[in-house]
């Protein structure tokens, strides 16, 4: 196996996890804390065996919704974190000016080092996607709030952005070109 596939899939592991457990701790918590009725039952026209069904179709909008949501959630901030990071992180190697304000906002530490890489943003982007078309699936099927569905496909949208423009930042380490950027 491949030094960039064992690293790769080092990679997928906690965004994977983080997907699944979002989605099965946001059911779990809302059934809790609403006291809604539910059964376990086991179908096999599904993908999964094992269903978790709730009395009323209200209460299955409500759950489903807010479960997609938190699901969103937890892999979009970490996604945007990282981009926002490995961007300020080279506009401040590039500009003085970069280096000013992140000093003014006492923010040096925070970007100092690079712990995000180019794979990693990319992971991370390539399961919010997966997460976002599970939830904009939803939405068009009724399934779910057609503002969470539109959220979804909004944070992907800037996540994808945020991976073209690290993208960028990382060719121009290895290839420098005087600012030619593929958006021109």
């Amino acid at each position: 196996m491949s030094i960039l596939l064992k690293k790769a899939l080092k990679l997928s592991i906690v965004p994977a996890v983080l997907m699944i457990a979002g989605k099965f701790i946001g059911v779990i918590a809302l059934i809790i804390a609403y006291n809604l009725n539910f059964e376990v039952g086991n179908e096999l026209n599904g993908i999964f065996s094992t269903q978790i069904f709730l009395a009323d179709e209200s209460s299955t909008l409500f759950v489903n919704s807010i479960s997609d949501m938190a699901m969103l959630i937890i892999l979009g901030i970490p996604t945007l974190y990282m981009i926002v990071r490995t961007t300020i992180l080279q506009s401040a190697t590039e500009n003085p000016r970069t280096i000013a304000k992140v000093v003014k906002f006492n923010m040096l530490k925070w970007v100092t080092s690079s712990n995000s890489t180019f794979l990693q943003i990319f992971i991370w982007t390539s399961f919010l996607l997966i997460s976002s078309v599970i939830t904009i699936s939803n939405s068009l099927q009724g399934d779910s709030y057609t503002w969470v569905g539109i959220t979804g496909g909004v944070l992907t949208l800037l996540s994808i952005w945020g991976l073209i423009k690290t993208f960028e930042i990382e060719t121009d380490k290895v290839y420098p070109n005087s600012n030619n950027h593929s958006y021109y």
